[in-house]
């Protein structure tokens, strides 16, 4: 018998948790929980499913020790650090650099994992049904790349709308963004 999805995705979490940590060392692991309507729980099932295991980024500084962070359509006031989806096969911090790449034109190499989301989502309808994803940030140096020069960059329907390089973090930056352990936004 197959164990349930929430045995599962916890395990699965868990164990990629301990092998960060034998790679790169002690880091917080802050939890999350999420309700989700019926259509977005089953998405996060089948991401699972498919091999994806959350989602990674990165706190990427450059040689002068400016921070890269961008403002996407989701919360346009607001500076995050770029990121996004894991996608099956790839490692964590092959994800970050990918994403990274994606979101901003600058390459990175990462160091150490900053922080992670032990995120916990539930169906909204049926709260024991449940799973577990991971959210991870890295610290990373840039290597390469120009900020905001990437082929997608003029696409119709573009997520990220402004990228930059920060001597300071603005005050309209998500709390992570200095503090590695604040509350995830969920």
């Amino acid at each position: 018998m197959v164990p349930p999805i929430s045995l599962r995705t916890r395990r699965a979490i868990d164990d990629r948790i301990d092998r960060l940590r034998e790679r790169y060392g002690q880091f917080p692991v802050v939890d999350a929980t999420r309700l989700n309507d019926p259509e977005f729980f089953e998405h996060g099932v089948e991401m699972f499913e498919s091999g994806g295991r959350g989602a990674a980024g990165a706190r990427v500084t450059d040689d002068d020790g400016r921070l890269l962070l961008i403002r996407d359509d989701r919360d346009p006031e607001t500076w995050v650090l770029p990121g996004g989806g894991h996608e099956p096969g790839e490692t964590f911090p092959e994800t970050a650099r990918r994403e990274v790449r994606e979101e901003t034109g600058v390459d990175c190499e990462v160091s150490s994992v900053w922080r992670a989301v032990r995120k916990r989502f539930v169906h909204r309808e049926q709260p024991q049904r449940r799973g577990y994803l991971l959210e991870l940030f890295f610290t990373a140096d840039a290597v390469g790349g120009e900020a905001g020069v990437y082929p997608n960059r003029l696409e119709e329907g573009e997520e990220v709308l402004e990228v930059r390089w920060f001597d300071d973090v603005p005050a309209n930056a998500i709390p992570v963004v200095e503090d590695r352990t604040a509350p995830p936004v969920v």
